[in-house]
């Protein structure tokens, strides 16, 4: 059983971006953001954010963007690699890590109407199992389960689905270019600047092109294409989890076009299923407006090691 009293390192480590904060009590204080690339390595990082806060933590809790199989963690899109032991110089008695939409996971009952914005709206609000994806470096996927299991894989390396002959195409030319397709190379920050190329045949110089740019006609149609792909793989994620509670939209991206992705097609998209239309209208979706998802869902993580 976890020590109540004790104080938890808590960070949310992406690719590019890293968010610290200490859990004391229950409570999340002293949060911080750094980038990562002015660090060598995470335990450089934590040090330094550390010493800044000028207090010790006893445990420490990490949320990484990688697969969490063992010890052993290699980051998929940031050439950093550790283990728990790499952070012994902290003076830690314990170290959990495991993979970064797991932790949104556990923070998905959490969230209430000051932390989320709906897209469109459902014939009904549910308890049930929960889902989460969110474009940002890469595409994450998880989903809180019968109310007491936080759900974790891969799910954003799935192969991307066309709907129309105007997706075939788009898909087929990002196929020539990478070989598989899969729904993480259109659904993250490169895979808008991928998407943009397939498109309109010319490269951008990064995907805050367009979303800080967001009605300039090519950046707009891009946009709409985007989140029509977002909606098939949030839909077919709500089949697969049976999200009668919700799906959450998490990550970079979706946040900050919250006015783009409500004029959007997004929500007809996610509710195009056929036979099962009606099922699909009965299961709303937001978009995650908490500015630490990850940190909330280590607290809920931590949460459960007391009970264990």
């Amino acid at each position: 059983m976890s020590d109540p009293n004790a104080t938890w390192l808590i960070a949310d480590v992406g690719a590019t971006s890293s968010r610290c904060a200490l859990l004391d009590a229950g409570r999340i204080e002293n949060v911080r953001v750094f980038r990562n690339n002015d660090w060598a390595g995470l335990a450089d990082l934590l040090s330094s954010y550390l010493e800044e806060a000028g207090q010790a933590a006893d445990h420490a809790a990490l949320a990484v963007a990688a697969p969490v199989d063992g010890d052993d963690i290699v980051m998929c899109n940031r050439n950093w690699s550790f283990s728990a032991s790499s952070f012994r110089s902290l003076g830690l008695d314990r170290v959990e890590i495991i993979n970064d939409f797991h932790a949104i996971a556990y923070a998905l009952p959490k969230f209430g109407d000051d932390t989320r914005a709906e897209i469109g709206s459902s014939l009904q609000y549910r308890q049930g199992n929960i889902a989460v994806l969110g474009p940002g470096s890469g595409l994450g996927m998880a989903a809180w389960i019968d109310g007491c299991a936080a759900m974790s894989g891969e799910g954003g390396h799935v192969t991307l689905s066309a709907r129309n002959s105007d997706e075939d195409r788009i898909i087929a030319r990002l196929r020539d270019e990478y070989g598989h397709c899969s729904a993480e190379r259109v659904l993250s920050g490169p895979g808008l600047a991928a998407l943009y190329k397939a498109m309109h045949g010319t490269a951008i110089d990064s995907p805050e092109t367009i979303t800080t740019n967001p009605a300039e006609p090519q950046h707009a149609e891009t946009l709409e294409q985007f989140f029509r792909f977002l909606a098939g793989a949030a839909a077919d994620l709500a089949l697969i989890t049976g999200a009668y509670g919700g799906v959450y939209i998490a990550g970079g991206i979706v946040p900050a076009c919250i006015d783009v992705i409500r004029t959007s097609g997004f929500r007809a998209r996610f509710e195009d299923k056929n036979r099962y239309t009606n099922y699909m209208r009965a299961i709303p979706t937001w978009v995650i407006t908490d500015p630490y998802p990850g940190l909330t869902g280590l607290s809920g993580f931590i949460d459960t090691l007391a009970r264990r």
